[in-house]
C-alpha cells in the first residue's frame, strides 16, 4: 500500500525532500536524460496508479520518492520525484461539529506531491526551462512542466491527477505528453562524478567535475569543468536564476598547480574567475570573480566532495550555537574586530594568545562579508591560527 500522510497546513514540509546537491537526481540530465525514451531500461506506462507509483523500482539510492521522466507536449524532458499520499480535508465550523457528534472522521483525499522537478530544453539540453518542489496535485489538477505551473484544462498541461473512474486515483499524461519509468539509472549517472586524486599534490585533472558555485551572494549555479591535456579548461555554467547555460573557458595554473582561471561568457558581458583548489580533500575552491572591473569573492563546492576536515573543526555554524568558549572575529578588507572591538592583525593574535592560554578550548567564529576576497580570508586564518587557535568556523556578518 502507498504511504498515507496525515497532514494539515504543514503537508508540504512533511513531504519536502531536501536537495542534496550532487545527488543522482541532479546528475540525470543532458544526454543521460534525453536518452531515456530510447533506453532498454525504460518503460512508457499509459497511466500510473497510486499503487504503481509506490511500487516503482528504487533506482535512486538517496531518495524514496518515485522517479518519473515526462516528455512534455513541446518535446522537452522533465525529471520528477513523485510521492502518492492522502490528505485530511480541511473541515471547520458547524460541519466539523456535526461530524464529531455523529462520531465520523473526515474522509481522506488522495493526492500526489511533486517533491522536485526540473524541465530541460530539447533544443539546448544544458538549459533548464523550469523547476520547482513541494507541489501538491488534487483531483483534476493539471500541471504544465514546460512553465512549471498548475494550469486549467486545455492550457498546455502535461500530466493530470485523476481520482474518479477506472483505475482509481492515478497520474495520466495529457495530450502529446508521455511517461517513462526506469528499472535502473543510465550508466553515466550511476557511475557518479569524477573523483580527484588522493593526497595533497594537485594535478590538472583534479579540477574535473561539477561544482555548485556562489559569487558575492548574488550569482549561483552549476559549474562543469573539463581540463584538456594542454591544461586548457572547457565547460558550462548553468545559472540558478534563469536556468540558462553559458560557455566556460580557462586554464589551470603552471607555477601554482592548485590555481585555476576561467571566464563565463554571458550575452552582454562576462565574469573572470581566479580560484585556488583546496589541497586537502580537493572538495572546494575559492577566490575572486571580476565583472566590469569590479571584484567579488566566490566559492565553489565539488559535487559529492568534502570541504572540511574530519572532526568538523572548520565549517559553518548557527548563530544560536551554545558551544562554549566562542570568540567572534569579524574581518573586512584587512581590518579585524574581536567581539566587537577593533584590532590590528598583531593585536588580534596577541589577544587570542592570552585567551587560549587561559582557556585552551577557545575557538573562533569568523564572520566574513560576501565581498571579502579569498586573500583576505586566507590572511585572517593565518592571524588567528598564529595565536594557537585550533578550531575556526565560518559565519555571515550580523
Amino acid at each position: 500500500m502507498f504511504r498515507a500522510f496525515w497532514v494539515s497546513s504543514a503537508f508540504l514540509g512533511t513531504l519536502a525532500i531536501g536537495a542534496v546537491w550532487g545527488d543522482e537526481f541532479d546528475r540525470l540530465e543532458g544526454e543521460a536524460l534525453f536518452g531515456v525514451p530510447e533506453s532498454k531500461d525504460a518503460k512508457s506506462p499509459k497511466m500510473l496508479s497510486m499503487g504503481d507509483l509506490d511500487s516503482l523500482p528504487t533506482v535512486l539510492r538517496d531518495s524514496r520518492s518515485a522517479l518519473l521522466i515526462v516528455k512534455t507536449d513541446q518535446g522537452n524532458l522533465s525529471r520528477l520525484l513523485v510521492t502518492p499520499g492522502l490528505r485530511k480535508p480541511l473541515i471547520e465550523g458547524a460541519a466539523m461539529e456535526a461530524m464529531k457528534k455523529e462520531g465520523k472522521e473526515p474522509k481522506l483525499l488522495p493526492v500526489v506531491a511533486l517533491d522536485r522537478f526540473d524541465t530541460f530544453d530539447a533544443s539546448n539540453r544544458a538549459a533548464r526551462l523550469a523547476r520547482g518542489k513541494d507541489l501538491m496535485l488534487f483531483d483534476g489538477f493539471q500541471f504544465d512542466l514546460d512553465s512549471g505551473q498548475v494550469v486549467p484544462e486545455g492550457q498546455g498541461g502535461d500530466l493530470q491527477f485523476v481520482v474518479k473512474g477506472e483505475g482509481g486515483p492515478r497520474l495520466v499524461p495529457v495530450g502529446k505528453s508521455a511517461f517513462f519509468t526506469l528499472t535502473k539509472l543510465p550508466a553515466q549517472v550511476a557511475k557518479g562524478a569524477p573523483r580527484p586524486s588522493i593526497g595533497r599534490a594537485v594535478f590538472p585533472a583534479d579540477f574535473n567535475g561539477r561544482y555548485q558555485l556562489v559569487a558575492n551572494g548574488q550569482w549561483s549555479g552549476v559549474l562543469d569543468l573539463k581540463v584538456g591535456d594542454d591544461k586548457s579548461v572547457k565547460g558550462r555554467f548553468r545559472s540558478d536564476l534563469n536556468g540558462a547555460s553559458y560557455a566556460v573557458e580557462g586554464e589551470v595554473g603552471v607555477d601554482v598547480p592548485q590555481k585555476i582561471t576561467f571566464r563565463v561568457d554571458f550575452p552582454r558581458t562576462h565574469q573572470d574567475y581566479e580560484g585556488l583548489l583546496w589541497t586537502e580533500g580537493k572538495g572546494a575552491m575559492a577566490g575572486t570573480a571580476t565583472m566590469m572591473n569590479r571584484s567579488f569573492g566566490f566559492f565553489a563546492i565539488r559535487q559529492d566532495g568534502h570541504f572540511n576536515p574530519e572532526g568538523d573543526d572548520l565549517g559553518t555554524l548557527s548563530k544560536n550555537s551554545s558551544k562554549p568558549h566562542r570568540k567572534t572575529v569579524a574581518v573586512r578588507k584587512g581590518e579585524y574586530a574581536l567581539d566587537g572591538k577593533t584590532r590590528t592583525d598583531l593585536e588580534l593574535t596577541e589577544d587570542l594568545k592570552r585567551l587560549v592560554a587561559a582557556e585552551p578550548e577557545t575557538w573562533v567564529l569568523l564572520q566574513v562579508p560576501d565581498d571579502e576576497t579569498f586573500a583576505g580570508i586566507e590572511r585572517a586564518f593565518e592571524v588567528i591560527t598564529a595565536a594557537g587557535v585550533s578550531t575556526i568556523r565560518l559565519g555571515g556578518v550580523d
